[in-house]
C-alpha cells in the first residue's frame, strides 16, 4: 500500500531538473564521442607515420601475430 502512495520521478521532476539531466546526458555523449574521435585521429597519425598510410595490420595478420606470439610464450626453450 505504501508503494502505491510514493510519487514517481515523472511526478516529482520539474522542468529545470529535466533540462539539467538532459544537458548532462548530452555532455556525457559529446565527451565520449570526442574521446573516440581523438583516439581514432591519433591512431590514424601513427598508422600514416609508421606504415605509409596503410593499416598496420588487417584482421588476418593480427590473428596470425597473436597465434605466433602465443606459440612463443608457450615455447619451452625460453625457460
Amino acid at each position: 500500500m505504501m508503494n502505491d502512495m510514493m510519487p514517481t520521478i515523472e511526478e516529482t521532476i520539474t522542468p529545470d531538473i529535466a533540462a539539467q539531466i538532459e544537458h548532462e546526458e548530452w555532455l556525457r555523449v559529446l565527451h565520449k564521442w570526442s574521446e573516440e574521435r581523438e583516439r581514432a585521429e591519433a591512431w590514424d597519425c601513427i598508422s600514416q607515420n609508421h606504415n605509409n598510410g596503410f593499416p598496420l595490420m588487417d584482421e588476418r595478420e593480427w590473428r596470425e601475430y597473436q597465434r605466433e606470439y602465443s606459440d612463443y610464450l608457450d615455447s619451452s626453450w625460453k625457460d
